[in-house]
Formats: C-alpha cells, sequence, structure tokens
C-alpha cells in the first residue's frame, strides 16, 4: 500500500511524486507512456524550444553579425533533429534518475478506479491501493460550441 498514488507523469504529476518521497512518503506512480515527463517535456515544450533556439542561432548567422562576414551557413535538418531527440532523452531520463533516486514506484499504464483508494493498472492488471491519490493526467484541447471555421469558410 501506498501513502501516495499518482496518476499521470507529466509536470504537476512527477514533480509531486519525488517531493512526496522526499518528504517520507511511500508513492508510486502509474503513467501510460513509456518515457516520463508528460507532453511537455516528451513531445511538446522542450523539443520545440531546442529546435526554436538553434533555428534562430541559423538565422541570425545568416542575417550576419556585425563585424562579420558569415558565408555558406545551412541547415542540418537530420542533425537537428538528433539534438532534439538526446535533449528530450536528457531529461525524461532526469526524471527517472529521480524516481530511482526517491523510491518511486513505476507502473506503466492506465488507472483505472475500483474504489476510492484503489485503482487497477489495466494493461497489467496490478491492484493498488493507496492512502492518497492524486489524479495528474494533464489536460487536452478543447474547443468551444459554436461556428467553426475551415479552409472552405463557417
Amino acid at each position: 500500500m501506498y501513502d501516495l498514488l499518482v496518476i499521470g507523469a507529466g509536470p504537476g504529476g512527477y514533480v509531486a511524486a519525488i517531493r512526496a518521497a522526499q518528504l517520507g512518503m511511500k508513492v508510486g506512480v502509474v503513467e501510460k507512456e513509456k518515457a516520463l515527463g508528460g507532453t511537455c517535456l516528451r513531445v511538446g515544450c522542450i523539443p520545440s524550444k531546442a529546435l526554436l533556439e538553434t533555428t534562430e542561432r541559423i538565422y541570425e548567422a545568416k542575417r550576419g553579425l556585425v563585424g562579420a562576414k558569415v558565408k555558406g551557413v545551412e541547415l542540418d535538418l537530420p542533425a537537428l533533429m538528433a539534438h532534439k531527440d538526446k535533449v528530450v532523452q536528457a531529461n525524461t531520463q532526469g526524471v527517472e534518475f529521480l524516481f530511482k533516486k526517491n523510491g518511486i514506484a513505476r507502473h506503466l499504464g492506465t488507472a483505472r478506479f475500483l474504489s476510492e483508494r484503489k485503482v487497477l493498472v489495466e494493461e497489467t492488471g496490478e491492484e493498488l491501493e493507496a492512502r492518497y491519490i492524486l489524479i495528474a493526467t494533464g489536460s487536452a484541447p478543447s474547443s468551444p460550441r459554436g461556428p467553426r471555421w475551415t479552409t472552405s469558410g463557417w
């Protein structure tokens, strides 16, 4: 039995799990993705910023620097994507390291509530019980009801 079970290992879930473990709680986390960190760390904010930072530097070099002539600057897309992947891997492995360092148990799969203190990890059949359960599953975009714009108009 866990003191705290966190469902979701994105920015809210993994930070809560690590802090709870640091405060002495026995913590488990259920996460459906193999890599920890959530959308922001794996496919959203962090990889986008890694790509943006490098492409901005390429643009600056092509535009020219005061007092310097720069020729032959071009984008190497495979190298840029490899850099992005390396940044993402370093961050997700960092979260994984902190889980291990703080004794947090990781359960790969999706959780379904069986009761107020018990969940089932659907992919493995594990039943997990906890004193507290934190739902940190992130969010999904939602569009308001009403007219929708398409490429052909309203």
